[in-house]
C-alpha cells in the first residue's frame, strides 16, 4: 500500500520569486486575452462625446446663469433707478433752454415711468404758456418705445403714441445711427433726417393753435400790429390722417426729401374773439390738406381746400423749396369765394393783400394765380 506524501501548505504566494513570476504570466494571459484598444476605437470616441457634452451641459449653465444675472440686474435697476430725479432734471433743463431763447413757455410732467423692455412713459403732460392761460397744451400721455433689434444693424428705430381725450397721435422714426451721431455733433441747428411716420386719429388741434398764436403775439413784432386783432382768433377741430417724411442726413441735398401727407379736419371752427372784427363764429363742411414734396417741388393736390358758412378757399399748385429750405419759386391756382359778413368786410382788403387787381372781385368770388417768391408774388 501505497502512501501519499503530504501535501505542504507552502503557497507559490509565500515565495517572492514565484509569486513574481506568476503576476508576470497573468498580465501575459491578460494581455493576449484582452485586445489593445485602438485610439480610434468605439470605447475612445465614448470617451470623447461624453466629455463634449459635459462642455456643452457648462456652457448652457454658463449662458443660463449670465441670463439670470442679467435679468436680475435689469430688474435691480427697474426698481431702484431714481427715475424721478432724472424727470425733474430733464423738465428743468428744457424749461432753461425756453427762457435761454425767450419762449414764453413752460414744460409739467406728472409722472416718468420706465416701459417693458426699452421705453418711457410720461403721463400728465401740460405746455404752458406764461402770455396766455388759455393757451395751454394738455396731453395726457406720451409713450415713447425704442426698438432694439435695429440698433444692432446700425439703425434706431422708435415709436411715440400721444394720447388726448378723444385722439391720438402715433409717430414711427427711422434713422441711422451715424446720421443721428452727425446731428448730434453739428454745429448749427439742422433739420432731423431719417423717416417719419404720423398716424392722426381725432387729434385736438385747439390748444396747439392757441398756443402757436400766443407765441407770436409775444415776440411783439410792429410789423404784425395790423393783424393783431387777427391773432385773437380761436381754431378748433380735429385731425385725422397720415403724413409720412423722409429727410435725407446732415450734409445732404434737400432734393432727395419726400412727403406725403394727406389730412383731413374735422368738427373744424373759427371764432374771431377780437371786438373789433363782427364776424359770426365759421363752422367748416369741408376742410382738407393733400401735400406731396419730391426733388425739392412741393405739390399742392387741387383737394386741398377749406369750406364754411361764409368762406371758402381752394388752392392748387406748386412750391419750389432750397437747400437752405428757403422758397424760391411759387405758382399756386387758387379760388376765394366771400358771403355775409365776410364779403362786406374783406371784398377790398383781401384783393390787396394778395397783390390782385380788385376787379377780380366779382359777387364775392375771385379766382387768380400767383407766381413769383414769397417776396415778390405777382397776381394774375
Amino acid at each position: 500500500m501505497e502512501t501519499q506524501p503530504p501535501q505542504s501548505s507552502l503557497l507559490v504566494e509565500d515565495i517572492p520569486v514565484l509569486a513574481a513570476q506568476n503576476e508576470i504570466a497573468e498580465e501575459a494571459v491578460s494581455m493576449v486575452a484582452a485586445p489593445a484598444r485602438s485610439q480610434y476605437g468605439a470605447d475612445l470616441f465614448g470617451d470623447v462625446t461624453h466629455l463634449r457634452a459635459r462642455k456643452s451641459k457648462k456652457a448652457r449653465l454658463i449662458a443660463i446663469y449670465s441670463a439670470v444675472g442679467l435679468v436680475s440686474f435689469f430688474f435691480f435697476l427697474y426698481f431702484s433707478f431714481p427715475i424721478n430725479v432724472v424727470k425733474e432734471v430733464a423738465v428743468s433743463k428744457v424749461n432753461e433752454v425756453f427762457i435761454q431763447r425767450r419762449m414764453p413757455v413752460r414744460l409739467s410732467v406728472a409722472s416718468l415711468k420706465f416701459k417693458f423692455p426699452v421705453g418711457v412713459s410720461l403721463d400728465d403732460i401740460q405746455l404752458m404758456n406764461v402770455t396766455d392761460s388759455d393757451a395751454t397744451v394738455k396731453i395726457g400721455r406720451i409713450v415713447a418705445s425704442l426698438n432694439v433689434l435695429p440698433i444692432f444693424a446700425g439703425k434706431a428705430d422708435a415709436s411715440l403714441r400721444v394720447t388726448q381725450s378723444g385722439g391720438s397721435l402715433n409717430v414711427n422714426v427711422s434713422d441711422s445711427l451715424y446720421s443721428l451721431f452727425k446731428l448730434a455733433t453739428a454745429k448749427n441747428a439742422r433739420l432731423p433726417s431719417g423717416q417719419f411716420a404720423m398716424t392722426f386719429t381725432n387729434f385736438e388741434i385747439k390748444s396747439l393753435v392757441a398756443n402757436a398764436l400766443a407765441y407770436i403775439k409775444a415776440e411783439d413784432n410792429p410789423n404784425l400790429k395790423t393783424i393783431e386783432p387777427f391773432l385773437k382768433t380761436e381754431i378748433g377741430g380735429q385731425i385725422t390722417g397720415l403724413a409720412t417724411v423722409e429727410l435725407p442726413p446732415v450734409g445732404d441735398s434737400f432734393d432727395k426729401a419726400l412727403a406725403n401727407i394727406d389730412l383731413k379736419l374735422a368738427k373744424v371752427y373759427l371764432s374771431f374773439k377780437d371786438e373789433s372784427i363782427q364776424i359770426p363764429q365759421q363752422d367748416f363742411s369741408a376742410a382738407r390738406i393733400s401735400l406731396n414734396l419730391a426733388k425739392k417741388s412741393l405739390e399742392i393736390s387741387s383737394d386741398t381746400k377749406f369750406i364754411a358758412n361764409d368762406i371758402g378757399v381752394d388752392v392748387a399748385g406748386r412750391i419750389n423749396i432750397s437747400d437752405a429750405l428757403s422758397v424760391n419759386d411759387v405758382n399756386l391756382k387758387l379760388a376765394l369765394t366771400l358771403k355775409g359778413k365776410i364779403e362786406e368786410q374783406f371784398k377790398y382788403l383781401l384783393p390787396a393783400v394778395f397783390g390782385c387787381d380788385q376787379s377780380k372781385m366779382v359777387d364775392g368770388k375771385m379766382d387768380f394765380e400767383l407766381s413769383g417768391s414769397f417776396g415778390a408774388l405777382a397776381c394774375r
